[in-house]
C-alpha cells in the first residue's frame, strides 16, 4: 500500500511539473531547473518522489540529466506532446527498477548468443571496452556511458537485429536515470565486478556461465536501485 501511494503521488507531481513546463511556461525550453531542495519544496514533496517523477519526464523525452550542470527542460519536447493522464497506468512503472528488469529479460539471453557468434575480433572490442570502464571508473569520469558501451559492444556481437535495435531504446533512459542515482559508487562497484565475470564467461565462450553471470549482474544492480 504504500508503495501504491508513494507511486501515485510520483505520478502527480509528474503531472505538476509538467504543466509547470509546457502549460504556465514556468521553465521555458532548454532552461535549467531549480536545484532538488527548491524544487521539491516548491512542489512540496519530498526529494525522493521529485526524483521519481523526474526520472519518469526524463524517460518521456521532457527533461535532461546534464552531469555536473542540472536537469534541464529538453530543448524541444516529443512531437506528439504527452497525454499523462492516458499514462497513469504506465508511470509508476517507468522507473529505472522497471528499466533493469526488461534488461533482466533480454540481455541475459543476448550475451549467450554473443559467446556463441561473435568473431575473434568482436571479442577483443568487447575485452577493450570492459577496460575503458575501468579506466574511466579509476579517473572519476562518466563510468555509466563507458558501461554503456560495454554491454553495446555485446549487444552487437549477438548479431541479432532485434535486439541492436531495442538496447538503444531502453539503455538511453537507463543511462540518464543513473546521473541522479544517489548510490552510484556503489553501482559503480558492482558494475565492474560483475563486468569482470561476465568478460571470463564471454572468453570461455560458455553460453550457459554467461547468461547467469549476466542475470545476476542486473539483478545486483536492481537490488542496489532498490535501496536508494
Amino acid at each position: 500500500m504504500a508503495e501504491a501511494r508513494k507511486a501515485k503521488l510520483s505520478e502527480q507531481t509528474a503531472d505538476r511539473l509538467y504543466e509547470l513546463i509546457v502549460d504556465e511556461g514556468r521553465y521555458p525550453l532548454g532552461s535549467k531547473l531549480p536545484n532538488e531542495n527548491e524544487l521539491s519544496q516548491a512542489l512540496q514533496v519530498s526529494r525522493t518522489t521529485l526524483r521519481e517523477a523526474i526520472s519518469f519526464l526524463v524517460a518521456q523525452g521532457v527533461l535532461e540529466i546534464r552531469r555536473g550542470k542540472g536537469t534541464f527542460v529538453k530543448e524541444a519536447l516529443p512531437s506528439q506532446g504527452l497525454d499523462l493522464t492516458g499514462l497513469a497506468g504506465m508511470r509508476s512503472r517507468v522507473r529505472a527498477k522497471d528499466l533493469f528488469e526488461m534488461r533482466l529479460i533480454f540481455e541475459p539471453a543476448t550475451v549467450a548468443l554473443a559467446c556463441s557468434r561473435a568473431t575473434d575480433e568482436e571479442l577483443e572490442q568487447i575485452v577493450k571496452k570492459g577496460r575503458r570502464v575501468e579506466q574511466v571508473a579509476a579517473e572519476g569520469g562518466d563510468w555509466p556511458l563507458a558501461d554503456q558501451e560495454f554491454h553495446w559492444a555485446i549487444i552487437k556481437a549477438s548479431h541479432n537485429e532485434y535486439m541492436r535495435r531495442l538496447y538503444p531504446i531502453i539503455n538511453s533512459a537507463v543511462n540518464e536515470i543513473l546521473q541522479i542515482a544517489h548510490n552510484r559508487q556503489k553501482m559503480q562497484d558492482t558494475a565492474l565486478a560483475d563486468n569482470r565475470i561476465i568478460l571470463d564467461f564471454l572468453l570461455k565462450r560458455d553460453e550457459v556461465g554467461a547468461s547467469h553471470a549476466m542475470s545476476i549482474h542486473m539483478r545486483h544492480l536492481i537490488n542496489t536501485l532498490e535501496e536508494q
